[in-house]
């Protein structure tokens, strides 16, 4: 007859409670999770609607909850709060009493779990992914005479070819301020990255540099056409070629917005035919031999852009500093959420951003 080991009963018991704790620990970080992703989305439903429509907002927010199985009686909270404009933010509380299944041994029976969010809409007021080209107000066909940006209007963007009203503007910018030339110049058309961050003028942000960018003189030799071509060449994006031609089209980067307003919202983000243009207005500077040369200018919106292509007009090719680029882009009207970039007061005018604050 084989004795039992001393002790092996007692090992055995805190192991099956040690199996229990963590099983319970478990689960109960399960149901947190599932708690605040659904917190996360009621929110961004609900936001859509902001900052004009608040019942319409909550009962976005309340149907979203209805359709993915979270009761009303877990619903502590859903309103509408001020964060930089009134009422562009909802705020959703949720609560759930969690049971403790493998818990009970251990004298637990229920606990109250709970999870918060916040969905903000604002307007971009960053500078991140914006191309070195500018909408100049008064000069530039994609503008109205309040130099807003005309949305689902094709137009041009024109790079290399002197203003015949305002000396020394050539359509490019220097955003590092820091030289560099064509290089940096067609580095910024490829990736859209800035050492500096920049705002709308009327509207500073947290971490802004500046609202203000150098011009850069010259036709960018180069520059424009290799930009474009090395940016084009990341396509397709992935998920953005529902057709198979190779090419995100218009209607694979952007759809049609549920909410009415703005026109679109972005499908495709990484795509690189989305680009960010600033609308910009001069800023001469007093010199002895020209008190009008344009050395500057100051950014006042952000427009969101379709890029379609560039062509050389004036010459056979762009070279030899002669002809001059013209880009082709649409001008959209689109709501781009969870950007990069900075998430300034709501704009009607300016790029609608919606993204989670808490």
């Amino acid at each position: 007859m084989r004795n039992k080991a001393p002790g092996r009963g007692r090992e055995s018991g805190q192991v099956i409670l040690i199996a229990v704790l963590a099983m319970t620990v478990l689960l109960g970080f399960t149901a947190m999770a599932h708690l605040q992703n659904s917190s996360d989305a009621m929110a961004l439903a609900g936001v859509q609607e902001l900052p004009y429509n608040v019942p319409a907002a909550k009962q976005k927010a309340q149907d979203w909850a209805a359709n993915n199985g979270i009761s009303s009686d877990q619903i502590k909270t859903i309103e509408a709060r001020t964060t930089l404009f009134p009422n562009d933010t909802l705020y959703v509380e949720l609560e759930k009493d969690f049971g403790w299944m493998f818990g009970r041994a251990l004298g637990k029976t229920t606990t109250p779990v709970g999870a918060v969010a916040a969905a903000q809409t604002g307007s971009l007021a960053g500078g991140f992914g914006a191309m070195p080209w500018a909408l100049l107000q008064h000069e530039s066909p994609c503008l109205d005479s309040n130099g807003d940006a005309i949305f689902n209007q094709d137009c041009v963007v024109k790079v290399g070819a002197g203003s015949s009203a305002i000396t020394g503007w050539y359509g490019a910018l220097d955003y590092d301020g820091i030289g560099g030339g064509s290089n940096e110049y067609q580095e910024n058309v490829i990736d859209g990255t800035t050492i500096d961050s920049y705002c709308v003028v009327t509207e500073p942000s947290p971490n802004c540099d500046t609202s203000v960018v150098p011009t850069l003189d010259g036709n960018k030799v180069g520059g424009t056409g290799h930009g474009i071509d090395t940016r084009l060449a990341a396509e397709p994006t992935t998920g953005c070629n529902t057709n198979g031609n190779s090419i995100d089209d218009f209607d694979e980067v952007f759809a049609p917005n549920p909410a009415g307003s703005p026109t679109y919202v972005v499908r495709c983000p990484d795509s690189p035919r989305l680009i960010i243009i600033p609308i910009v207005i001069t800023n001469p500077k007093a010199n002895p031999g020209d008190p009008n040369v344009v050395k500057d200018i100051t950014i006042t919106g952000w427009t969101l852009a379709y890029l379609k292509g560039y062509t050389c007009v004036g010459a056979a090719n762009c070279t030899s500093a002669k002809g001059h680029w013209e880009v082709s882009i649409t001008i959209v009207d689109a709501v781009y959420s969870q950007t990069a970039g900075f998430l300034a007061a709501f704009n009607p005018k300016g790029i609608i951003v919606r993204r989670l604050i808490e």
